[in-house]
């Protein structure tokens, strides 16, 4: 059996239909693509498109929203339309349509043009041209080569009608303390037979650590955002799979196909909250949840369809569920510590604080799940933290400065401060060598204090100047 019959035996076992509850059949395309594997999934009600890896189970168009109220960016295309661009070889234009190029256009140009001119319906729809033909040109006609900085540069350059800060949120969230809070109880789920599932899973933080630590577990990501997950499928986590759907319309599997399941920033965003809970009991045959950085509305400022933690812990309705705030959880991390051993957290605490986890089916893990040898923020390719600018001196070394992208971003992740330190230096022996860091214990040091990060290995190729 060749490798796209395996593909699409592997995705039809797992699928269903969330509208008809119908099994899948799959219907390949030839495709002279490189990496890419096109085709259309039949189910009793509908088909849908598989663009370059990754299948299209929604009714909703395919386009680029915002992920705090899902609002459109970029008006999208129809799956109907994309299964008519495969069915018919157009399979780089339908590639093209799922990216939702956005409309790009210079500051400069935009303060010496009136708005009516700028927001023109015929200039946006000039402007999403170029665009295309710019996203071919730079990224597709080179994407073996590209990196995934690149590439999200690529797409929120500034110009871009896509909020700039969401590129760096993607780009440094490595060593953010969301992620690592998320690390301390994801580093906890066993390696299993069957996969994890992780709901709005954005460009595939989460999927890179659990497919690559040494005990490595299958993974399925989803969200709305198809350029998300194109990203994480082909530059951030490979190893995991991904499908394009949207959360609030029920989940696209089958029954009992997950060990766990993860929900990491993106919970009080879901307006569809109660049928998702049933939704992940049923696909997660009660498996471990997580549920990480959910707002807490008793804090402000609030955003999404946030609730209180007690609304929270009725809407869970869980026998054994468990409540984390994100401050103990980064502090378990860097104490390296057992976030499942720890305490409950009180009602006061839960009540004060703006970012909550929370979590059931749990195992109890005394001891830090993970070695000395492995921590969770080393797996991968060891490189330079990409918060961290670079400045090469005359002796050839490299002198490091930690500096926040934007005042936002500061103010979201100011934490940050309590374990990077300001001023780094690699010495020219050191540079390019980070592989050796168990053995070496300068550059251990450094692993120790977040100044080098495991990374994915087409993140990024050199560090920022």
């Amino acid at each position: 059996m060749n490798t796209q019959a395996q593909s699409a035996a592997a995705w039809t076992e797992l699928l269903r239909c969330p509208y008809c509850n119908g099994q899948f059949t799959f219907a390949p395309a030839a495709t002279p693509l490189p990496l890419a594997e096109f085709g259309v999934l039949h189910c009793k009600c509908s088909r849908f498109p598989v663009v370059d890896g990754i299948p299209i189970v929604q009714r909703a168009e395919v386009g680029m929203f915002e992920h705090t109220t899902g609002a459109t960016e970029v008006a999208g295309i129809s799956t109907a339309a994309l299964v008519a661009l495969i069915e018919s070889g157009k399979l780089e234009t339908a590639l093209l349509e799922c990216l939702a190029v956005p409309a790009s256009l210079p500051r400069w140009f935009e303060r010496i043009l009136p708005m009516r001119i700028t927001h023109h319906r015929l200039v946006r729809h000039f402007l999403r041209a170029l665009g295309k033909r710019r996203l071919r040109n730079e990224v597709l006609a080179r994407r073996q080569d590209i990196d995934a900085c690149e590439l999200l540069d690529h797409f929120y350059r500034p110009g871009s009608s896509l909020n700039r800060a969401v590129g760096q949120y993607f780009v440094l969230r490595f060593g953010q303390p969301r992620h690592l809070a998320a690390l301390a109880l994801v580093a906890g789920l066993p390696a299993a037979d069957k996969p994890v599932l992780d709901i709005a899973c954005g460009t595939g933080h989460l999927e890179h650590y659990l497919t690559q630590r040494s005990t490595p577990t299958a993974t399925v990501g989803i969200d709305m955002n198809y350029f998300h997950l194109w990203i994480a499928h082909h530059w951030i986590a490979p190893a995991g799979r991904y499908v394009c759907c949207n959360a609030n319309d029920g989940l696209p599997f089958a029954d009992a196909q997950f060990s766990a399941t993860l929900c990491s920033d993106a919970y009080h965003y879901i307006t569809n909250r109660a049928a998702l809970l049933q939704e992940i009991e049923r696909c997660g045959a009660n498996g471990p949840v997580l549920l990480t950085r959910v707002g807490n509305r008793e804090v402000m400022p609030n955003e999404g369809a946030e609730s209180s933690g007690a609304e929270y812990l009725r809407e869970l309705n869980a026998p054994d569920v468990r409540t984390f705030t994100e401050s103990e959880l980064l502090k378990a991390y860097l104490k390296r510590e057992s976030a499942l051993a720890a305490a409950p957290t009180n009602r006061e605490t839960l009540n004060e604080t703006k970012w909550l986890s929370f979590g059931w089916n749990l195992p109890r893990v005394a001891e830090p799940p993970w070695s000395d040898s492995e921590w969770p923020h080393a797996v991968g390719s060891v490189g330079i933290n990409p918060i961290y600018v670079a400045r090469r001196t005359e002796q050839g070394a490299l002198k490091l400065r930690f500096e926040f992208p934007l005042v936002w971003y500061a103010y979201e992740n100011h934490e940050m401060l309590r374990y990077h330190p300001r001023n780094a230096t690699l010495r020219p022996e050191q540079i390019g060598n980070y592989a050796a860091w168990q053995g070496d214990p300068s550059l251990r040091a450094l692993v120790e204090s977040f100044v080098l990060i495991g990374l994915p290995q087409r993140f990024r190729r050199d560090a920022r100047t």
